[in-house]
């Protein structure tokens, strides 16, 4: 299978010098052997009720509550119940991922029996939204747990009407063919940016834990093509340096900027341009036009009808052409599967440093958690089947090791901040996963 570096021999070396992997979806620990508990905590060191039934709230239905709000650096958050009798107690839980240790007592928000939902809203705040009788918000500090509102609110934590999504660590509240507006500290909408209200995600940047902070969505108008770039921070709309009359199309964000569709304004043709975060354009190239939806924390254009898959650099370089895939990056090594099956995979490996081809690997990436060094684990939390954790060698392929799942477990696992977090035990202890020793 060939590969060419689109690199002109004189500046290869320096290109590739100068080429960084974006955010690595790193495991701080060594995973060559199974790992062992590290440290462990439970719903009451964490400050929930000792009597009655405390739990991380875990479930096997998939409409159930979701347990894990989301992480700032070491700093994770979970959504937590005790019940008492008929009443059921909805509780914020904060923890310092490297320790176990707890950021602040348990904070309760809402006795609601059906579950609320909780997001991050910057590097200050958690909202979490109740539904009945009528809904509501609480609005916790992420640092000292204080309630810093809790009443009334127009958002929703489901579709309809403005509800609530998560952006990197922002959340937004998007209305349908209306736009999208921040939300401030009393769960109140803020900025708007008009629009048709569908934003745009980077799936790279949530598994890798980056900051997403732009987003973008197409004009409200189903007739036109055009889409706005802006700021989930405070709502501020990026200006592209692209010549008048022309428009963007389809945006692709990733870790230092994006690419995007420039389309003439005849709309007779496009091509694809690179863009840093405040919408200066870093470069251009005619003969691709729309970037893909941002699989992994690069630039990528594919196509099926020519079997290619380009990958860029950040500035826009052409780093390397492979065929026709789907693509993962594990540290420097791109990995493209050469069949259009997810569960049978052939993932060909290739360096990203000196453009090698490696070996093809049959495992399933869309279970991949993290690396340390070359191996990969990978977590089966939703899959049905007898194992929970395994661990692959990046360069021979082989199993190294598994850890089973036990019949009906809702056990789930996370890497925040470089350590793997298991919640067991049906929602009763929350431990990291080490290294032996």
């Amino acid at each position: 299978m060939a590969i060419t570096w689109w690199v002109p021999a004189y500046r290869l070396n320096t290109a590739r010098a100068s080429w960084e992997p974006p955010p690595e979806a790193a495991i701080s620990s060594p995973m060559r052997e199974q790992p062992v508990p590290g440290w462990r905590t439970d719903p009451v060191k964490l400050g929930l009720p000792g009597a009655g039934d405390s739990r991380i709230a875990v479930s096997g239905d998939p409409f159930g509550p979701r347990p894990f709000v989301g992480s700032i650096e070491n700093r994770a958050y979970f959504l937590a119940h005790s019940t008492s009798g008929d009443q059921v107690q909805w509780w914020l839980v904060g923890l310092d991922a490297s320790t176990g240790g707890a950021l602040f007592d348990a904070v309760p928000f809402s006795e609601d029996e059906r579950p609320p939902q909780c997001f991050l809203n910057g590097p200050t705040d958690v909202l979490c939204l109740g539904r009945s009788p009528v809904p509501s918000a609480a609005v916790i500090d992420a640092q000292s747990g204080v309630m810093k509102y809790r009443g009334p609110t127009d958002l929703r934590a489901l579709d309809g009407g403005q509800s609530v999504k998560q952006v990197g660590i922002y959340a937004v509240a998007i209305e349908q063919d209306q736009g999208v507006f921040g939300i401030g500290p009393r769960a109140e909408t803020t900025w708007f940016v008009p629009g048709n209200g569908s934003i745009r995600v980077s799936q790279a940047m949530r598994s890798r834990e980056s900051w997403q902070t732009l987003t973008a969505q197409l004009e409200a108008n189903p007739r036109t093509y055009r889409s706005t770039v802006f700021s989930v921070v405070d709502g501020k709309v990026i200006e592209p340096e692209i010549d008048e009359g022309y428009t963007l199309g389809k945006v692709a964000f990733y870790t230092g900027g994006f690419a995007a569709e420039v389309n003439e304004p005849n709309e007779v043709s496009a091509e694809l341009a690179f863009f840093d975060e405040s919408g200066k354009r870093l470069s251009g190239n005619d003969s691709y036009s729309a970037p893909d939806d941002g699989s992994i924390d690069l630039p990528v254009v594919s196509s099926e009808r020519d079997d290619e898959t380009v990958v860029f650099s950040a500035d826009g370089r052409k780093l390397l052409e492979a065929r026709y895939g789907a693509v993962a990056l594990v540290g420097t090594t791109l990995m493209v599967n050469m069949t259009s099956s997810q569960e049978f995979p052939e993932w060909q490996q290739y360096s990203m440093r000196d453009g090698a081809v490696g070996p093809v690997c049959d495992f399933p990436m869309d279970d991949y958690v993290g690396h340390h060094d070359s191996t990969l684990v990978f977590e089966f939390s939703y899959v049905r089947g007898e194992v929970l954790l395994a661990a692959r060698d990046l360069n021979s392929c082989e199993r190294l090791w598994t850890i089973p799942k036990e019949v009906d477990s809702l056990d789930r696992i996370w890497r925040i901040d470089g350590t793997l977090v298991q919640l067991a035990n049906e929602g009763t202890e929350l431990r990291s996963l080490v290294a032996p020793d």
